[in-house]
């Protein structure tokens, strides 16, 4: 939850987080109090600004939109938990920007290796029974989503660490093959 914040709108303060993220887990109150002051200012701002849920709240949903599709096809089960399945959404959307030339190459690298350092999972192949999955189902289940508006899904996609954007411009097909390269 924490490094979203970061990843959302504040490219220092993830940085920070990468350099830091010892002293967060050890419970550092310096560490904890920055972490938890930057994170309730940026959350504030963003719902201050959109109260109604109208626009840039959805950008509270980074990696969810995936992370949602991979829990509901794991069965809402041990095998993945909500963070983890955000945290590998997360990781797809940053690879998905990249791979659209929405976002410098190495972006997704570089989030993944911050994740993989904290503990946890980056890719859907970290799921248990993971060769099952299959790219339809994703994105059928993606097609659920609450977000997903006249039949388009909404995508909070990256231009770079820090600079989110809310998309419905990503097809379904393209998804598709991005996620039969990510199963591949």
């Amino acid at each position: 939850e924490v490094v979203k914040y970061g990843l959302l709108g504040d490219r220092a303060f993830f940085g920070w987080l990468e350099q830091n993220w010892q002293s967060v887990f050890g419970n550092d109150v310096q560490a904890m109090t920055h972490v938890i002051e930057t994170s309730c200012t940026a959350k504030a701002g963003i719902v201050t600004r959109d109260e109604i849920e109208s626009g840039e709240r959805a950008l509270l949903n980074l990696g969810h939109t995936f992370g949602h599709a991979l829990e509901a096809w794991t069965g809402y089960s041990d095998r993945l938990l909500h963070g983890e399945g955000v945290a590998i959404g997360t990781v797809l959307a940053f690879r998905l920007s990249e791979e659209l030339g929405l976002c410098p190459a190495g972006t997704s690298q570089r989030v993944e290796t911050h994740f993989r350092a904290v503990g946890l999972p980056t890719t859907i192949k970290d799921i248990r029974g993971f060769e099952t999955a299959d790219e339809n189902e994703l994105v059928r289940l993606m097609g659920q989503d609450k977000k997903v508006v006249r039949g388009q899904l909404t995508l909070i996609l990256v231009r770079d660490i820090g600079e989110a954007f809310i998309t419905r411009d990503v097809s379904a097909a393209r998804v598709r093959s991005f996620l039969a390269g990510q199963l591949s």
